[in-house]
């Protein structure tokens, strides 16, 4: 059995009157990597908070095994605003880390007096970076935030946005090397490009992971196990997402045989309570009990379904046409305008399903701010049609006052809402078949989690009927189930969907047609969905690998001669060089690192700066002697 890393015993968690989850007693084992479910509210931050000891829980204690490093990748970083995101990525508690810190104090120290004691310092903190290789973490740590996204690593974290923030925080919790991993939605605010190599990289950790995730290719891939939070209990299935699909299935069955059961018995218990009074009198007591029992229970306790349809408006013959459309912003009149897309057109069609994809900046954002006219084109022409009504799902919260309740804030919309099949139903219906109960109508809108904000600004978008309807990641921060049924409504929409998103399940489920940004501000036309794209992607990088001329392939195609004699000669120089510079690197590290105590800081310097000019000549020299050593194979 593997060994207990993390052990909750008889925690429990209230909110004002609201429980998240009653006393609880589980253990987390060595490399599990748990992917943890539950609709929004219901506590998988809360949970992950305890864990890391970031929040109290009300009953219980969380015990980690001794000597264990945990690191938590929480929805709001709290990093270093005054320092750039490369000195931020320095502070990680990472052994190396330390020892680099470590050495620039002293470093910076010498600067300013000349010591014999911290030369010492300098000496043996030199050569345990040696030893340990420390330098090589600078560059797993720069390689990581360039496949983040970042390549000016200069940049003052406050003049990153939020979701930047999140990827810097993400590169600090990675490169921290901890053993136990909590991550609440690590895939929010990633390209889809940057979640795959998350993925594999998630795959590959032998640490243990917890963590809250929508995206269900990222869950079913990466977890062995699925911790559930439903209606205060929880509850382990073994297997990814997919086995855990499986086993809910089958569960499900098992429920409704249970309730079919249950409802033969009471009516059989029923009869007999209405033969009367007398009849009653000769049962025993036990049996009154488990009379009321059975009316009181009911195993089919599921969630209500958030299944419900709008009506639309009939889509006209124009519906969105985008004419020769170039896009971008202007910084202020002295500065020229920077473009983000230039000179694209698309007439939609009626039902067009459209994903959006891009990294993050490329314009996805933009494009659709011009869409919906609330900013203007640099030039070219949208245009839209008289009968087309849109309505968009933006990123950003509303600004709405969070003193009023969910159902008054629905009601600023409409007091009744008519549904697809003409019923005319209350704000108070409309809300419970959106998984607010009555109860939680009353609760004010500062009061409800990330992901209930989201499902209830879902709903204030959906509610008036529009036939074109824009979605700007709309996964962040739902929960899996509020996703399902999300994807449910868009299968019935009668209208054209433009989403985009990070969430490649999405793009599948619902695009049947992609528009992918391009390096050269232009976008591809992709008809298909997103996995469709991915294989076209491959095939056309395998096809490109297969037809770019390797070295071997360009001299045979050159069809070269063989070495001429100064040919074979500068070969022999360079081997003989690479050797000698080799040497000289040797001497001068055994200098730096046994020497250091009686040199000078400028002494130090000027060997640091000969080592690194020996460097380049090896660089320079080791091109030499490939492009001459392939030429001799190719002979």
């Amino acid at each position: 059995m593997a060994d207990c890393v993390i052990s909750l015993e008889k925690i429990s968690k209230r909110y004002s009157e609201k429980t998240l989850f009653e006393p609880i007693s589980f253990g987390i084992e060595a490399g599990d990597k748990i992917g943890l479910l539950g609709i929004n509210g219901s506590g998988k931050s809360t949970l992950l908070k305890i864990i890391n000891g970031s929040e109290y829980c009300d009953t219980g204690n969380v015990v980690i095994q001794k000597g264990l490093k945990v690191n938590f990748l929480s929805q709001s970083p709290n990093l270093n605003g005054d320092l750039t995101i490369l000195e931020q990525i320095y502070q990680c508690e990472h052994p190396h880390f330390i020892l680099l810190r470590e050495y620039q104090k002293i470093n910076s120290e010498l600067r300013l007096q000349n010591s014999e004691i911290l030369l010492k310092k300098q000496t043996a903190l030199f050569q345990q970076i040696e030893s340990q290789n420390a330098y090589d973490i600078e560059i797993k740590a720069k390689t990581i935030l360039t496949i983040l996204g970042f390549t000016d690593l200069q940049i003052p974290i406050s003049n990153l946005s939020g979701g930047q923030q999140r990827r810097v925080d993400l590169a600090r919790v990675l490169l921290d090397k901890p053993d136990i991993i909590l991550l609440d939605e690590p895939t929010n605010h990633l390209d889809t490009d940057i979640i795959e190599w998350l993925q594999d990289y998630m795959i590959e950790y032998t640490g243990t992971i917890i963590f809250i995730t929508h995206d269900r290719y990222f869950l079913d891939a990466v977890s062995n196990k699925i911790l559930e939070i439903d209606r205060q209990k929880l509850q382990f299935y073994p297997g990814n997402y997919f086995e855990y699909l499986k086993r809910k299935e089958l569960e499900i069955v098992d429920i409704q045989r249970k309730e079919t059961r249950r409802q033969a018995q009471l009516q059989k218990e029923m009869k007999w309570l209405n033969r009367g009074a007398k009849a009653r009198t000769s049962k025993p007591k036990d049996h009154l009990d488990r009379v009321k029992e059975l009316i009181g229970k009911s195993y089919l306790t599921t969630q209500q379904e958030m299944d419900i349809s709008f009506q639309t408006q009939r889509l006209g013959k124009t519906i969105l046409e985008m004419h020769n459309l170039k896009i971008g912003y202007n910084q202020d009149e002295s500065t020229p305008s920077t473009i983000l897309l230039d000179d694209f057109s698309y007439n939609f069609q009626k039902f067009d399903r459209i994903g959006i994809i891009g990294p993050n900046g490329c314009g996805k954002t933009t494009l659709i701010k011009a869409i919906i006219e609330e900013i203007k084109p640099l030039s070219g022409k949208i245009k839209t049609g008289h009968n087309t009504k849109i309505t968009c799902l933006s990123q950003a919260e509303p600004n709405i006052d969070p003193n009023i309740t969910i159902l008054d804030y629905i009601r600023s919309f409409a007091e009744n809402i008519r549904t697809k099949d003409g019923v005319l139903h209350t704000s108070e219906q409309i809300l419970e078949k959106f998984l607010f109960d009555r109860k939680m109508q009353m609760s004010k809108i500062s009061s409800l989690s990330g992901g209930e904000k989201k499902r209830l600004y879902l709903l204030s978008a959906l509610i008036f009927g529009s036939n074109f309807l824009i979605l700007d990641e709309p996964t962040n921060d739902l929960d899996i189930r509020t996703l399902e049924i999300l994807e449910d409504f868009l299968d019935a929409y009668q209208g054209c969907i433009i989403v985009i998103s990070h969430d490649r399940f999405i793009l599948d489920r619902v695009t049947d047609f992609l528009f992918i940004f391009q390096e050269d501000k232009s976008i591809r036309k992709f008809p298909g969905n997103y996995s469709d794209y991915l294989l076209m992607k491959r095939f056309e990088e395998e096809n490109a690998t297969k037809e770019a001329p390797t070295p071997k392939t360009l001299y045979k195609e050159k069809k070269i001669k063989k070495m001429s004699y100064k040919e074979e000669q500068t070969l022999l120089q360079a081997e003989s060089e690479i050797e000698k510079l080799e040497n000289e690197k040797k001497n001068i590290n055994h200098l730096m690192t046994e020497k250091a105590v009686n040199l000078t800081p400028k002494e130090f310097q000027e060997l640091s700066d000969k080592l690194a000019g020996i460097e380049e000549k090896v660089l320079e020299w080791l091109k030499i002697w490939e492009e001459l050593s392939l030429k001799r194979e190719s002979q």
